[in-house]
C-alpha cells in the first residue's frame, strides 16, 4: 500500500454512548485524511430509549440498528459481530472502535496499516491486562481478509480481550502491540490514577502518544465538557472551541509523567509470566 490509500471498514460499536459517538463521528469527518474509510455504526441500544440522531447520517455509510439486545456480556459481541457482516469486500483493512474513543488524525492508522500490509501479522492494538495475554478491543486495527475468513473471532461471553488472544494463538496468528496506547492500566496496588477516580478498573483513559482519548464521562466532573478539554489537549489545539483550554503544553506534560511514572512501579509482568485466560 506504499503511495495508495488504504481502503479501511471502521465498525462503531455503540449502545448508550450516542452523544460520544456524534463527537467521534466528527472528530473522523474532520481529521482522518490518510486513508479512505467505510463508516459502519452498530447500535443495539434502541429498546432502551439511546437512539441515533438522524443528522449523522451524513457521516455514515451503513447504519445497523440492532432490534434486540444480547445482555451486558454478550452485547459487545453481538454489536461485533453483526456489523463485520457489513465490511465491504475491497476493504483491506477494518478498525473496531468503541464509540467513545476518540482519536485525532489517522497517523498511527497509517503506521499500523503499513507494518500489517508488509507481514504476515493480522492483528494490532495494546496489551490489556498484565497478567494475561490479552488484546484491547475499544481501537484494534485487524487484516480484512482474517475478519471474513473468521466468523467466531468475537463470538466471546467474557473477558473479551482473553478472548482474542487465545483465538489468534489457535489459529496460530500473530499481532502487533500498539505501544503508543500502552500501559493501559496502574499496577493493581495504587489507589487510582490521578486524573480520574476509577478505583475499579484503574484504567488510564488518556493517551498522548496517539493522540487518544477514551473517557467514560460517568468517571469525569463536568462529564462531557471535561472530556472535550481533555481531547483539546492531547490534539494541541483547541478542537473543541466551546472548551478552550489554556497552557495545552504544560497539561500534556503532566499528562505524560504520570503515564512514565506508572511504568517505574513494580508490575508482575517483571517477575512472572504472562498466562492465556481460558474463557467462555
Amino acid at each position: 500500500m506504499d503511495g495508495e490509500k488504504a481502503k479501511i471498514a471502521v465498525v462503531i460499536r455503540v449502545y448508550d454512548r450516542v452523544e460520544d459517538l456524534k463527537y467521534n463521528l466528527r472528530v473522523i469527518a474532520d481529521t482522518w485524511y490518510e486513508n479512505s474509510y467505510y463508516i459502519i455504526v452498530v447500535s443495539n441500544g434502541k429498546n432502551s430509549g439511546y437512539l441515533i440522531d438522524a443528522s449523522l447520517s451524513k457521516y455514515i455509510d451503513k447504519l445497523i440498528v440492532l432490534d434486540e439486545n444480547e445482555g451486558h456480556l454478550k452485547g459487545n459481541s453481538q454489536l461485533l459481530r453483526e456489523g463485520v457482516k457489513h465490511i465491504p469486500s475491497d476493504s483491506d483493512f477494518c478498525i473496531i472502535l468503541e464509540a467513545d474513543t476518540w482519536i485525532y488524525t489517522d497517523t498511527v492508522i497509517t503506521k499500523y496499516a503499513r507494518k500489517l500490509a508488509h507481514s504476515g501479522v493480522v492483528w494490532a492494538s495494546a496489551g490489556w491486562y498484565d497478567k494475561y495475554y490479552s488484546l484491547a478491543v475499544d481501537f484494534a486495527l485487524i487484516k480484512a481478509c482474517f475478519v471474513r475468513n473468521n466468523p467466531l473471532l468475537f463470538d466471546f461471553v467474557d473477558y473479551p480481550e482473553c478472548y482474542i488472544a487465545e483465538y489468534l494463538r489457535d489459529k496460530n496468528e500473530s499481532f502487533l502491540l500498539l505501544n503508543e496506547n500502552m500501559p493501559t492500566h496502574i499496577p493493581s496496588y495504587l489507589p487510582r490514577y490521578p486524573y480520574i477516580d476509577d478505583r475499579k478498573n484503574k484504567r488510564f483513559y488518556v493517551f498522548p502518544k496517539s493522540r487518544m482519548v477514551t473517557h467514560h464521562i460517568e468517571f469525569l466532573d463536568r462529564g462531557m465538557t471535561r472530556k472535550k478539554e481533555y481531547f483539546n489537549i492531547v490534539s494541541g489545539i483547541d478542537y473543541f472551541k466551546e472548551t478552550p483550554v489554556a497552557n495545552k503544553p504544560w497539561r500534556l506534560f503532566k499528562i505524560k509523567f504520570w503515564i512514565a511514572l506508572s511504568q517505574c512501579f513494580l508490575k508482575r509482568s517483571w517477575y512472572s509470566h504472562k498466562l492465556y485466560r481460558k474463557t467462555e
